[in-house]
C-alpha cells in the first residue's frame, strides 16, 4: 500500500471519528474505550507504515549494493582490457562503469532520503507508542473508578432498599401481632360468653363431671358401708 493510500484511509477514519462525536454516544466510558481502539488502529496503521518504508530502504539498498559490484566489475574488465591493448572494449566497459556509477549515485540518494523518513517515523512511532501507552494506563484507571463509583451506587440503592423492605416488614410484623392478639380476645370473648351460656357446651360438659364426681361419691359410700368401714371422724 502507497503512503497516498495509507494517508487516504487516515483520513477518512478522521471524518469518521469527527461524524461520530457530533452525535455524541450516551455513555462517556464507552466512548473513552472507542477512542483507545482507535488510537491503537492509529498505532498500528504507524507501524506497518514505517515497516514498509523501511523495507523499500532495504530494497534501494539492495540495489545500490548491486550498482557498486557491477561498476567495480567493468571497472576490472576495463582494466584488463587496457592491459591487452584492447581500447575499444576498455571504452565500452567504461560506458557500462558510467552508468552503473549514475545508477549508484541515484540509488544512494533516495536511500539517504528513504532512510531519514524511516528515522523521523521511528522517532514520531516512540512517541505515538509511548502516548497509547500513557492513555491505555489512565483509561484502565478511569474504566477502574467508574466501575467502583457504579458498584457503590448499586450498593448505596440496594441499602435503600433493604431499608425500606424493613420498614415495610417491621410494619407488617406489628399488624400481624395486632391481629393475633385480636383474635386471641374473640377467642377469649367467646370463652366467656360460652362459660356465661347455661345452654353452651361447656356448661353442659362442667355439669355433666359434676353429676359423675357425686355419682362416684355416693357409689363409694355405698360400698364402705357393705364392708362395714366407717368414714373418718365418726
Amino acid at each position: 500500500m502507497s503512503i497516498r493510500d495509507r494517508l487516504g484511509r487516515i483520513a477518512r477514519a478522521n471524518r469518521a471519528e469527527r461524524a461520530a462525536r457530533k452525535q455524541g454516544p450516551a455513555d462517556p466510558v464507552q466512548a473513552v474505550e472507542a477512542a483507545q481502539a482507535d488510537q491503537f488502529r492509529r498505532l498500528d496503521q504507524a507501524r506497518r507504515s514505517v515497516a514498509d518504508l523501511a523495507a523499500n530502504r532495504r530494497r534501494v539498498e539492495v540495489l545500490a549494493q548491486q550498482a557498486s559490484a557491477e561498476r567495480q566489475q567493468w571497472d576490472r574488465q576495463a582494466e584488463a582490457a587496457v592491459a591487452m591493448g584492447h581500447d575499444e572494449g576498455a571504452r565500452e566497459y567504461l560506458r557500462r562503469s558510467i552508468e552503473a556509477g549514475r545508477r549508484l549515485e541515484t540509488l544512494g540518494a533516495q536511500h539517504r532520503s528513504i532512510d531519514e523518513q524511516v528515522r523521523r517515523l521511528e522517532h514520531d512511532l516512540v512517541r505515538l507508542e509511548r502516548q497509547v501507552q500513557d492513555s491505555y494506563v489512565r483509561f484502565q484507571a478511569l474504566r477502574a473508578d467508574h466501575g467502583a463509583a457504579q458498584a457503590a451506587l448499586q450498593m448505596r440503592e440496594a441499602t435503600a432498599a433493604a431499608g425500606r423492605q424493613a420498614v415495610g416488614a417491621q410494619s407488617a410484623a406489628l399488624e400481624a401481632e395486632r391481629e393475633i392478639r385480636r383474635l386471641q380476645a374473640r377467642a377469649a370473648a367467646h370463652d366467656e360468653i360460652a362459660g356465661a351460656d347455661p345452654d353452651s357446651a361447656q356448661v353442659r360438659e362442667a355439669f355433666e363431671q359434676l353429676e359423675n364426681e357425686a355419682a362416684v361419691r355416693s357409689q363409694l359410700e355405698a360400698l364402705k358401708q357393705r364392708k362395714g368401714i366407717e368414714r373418718p371422724g365418726r
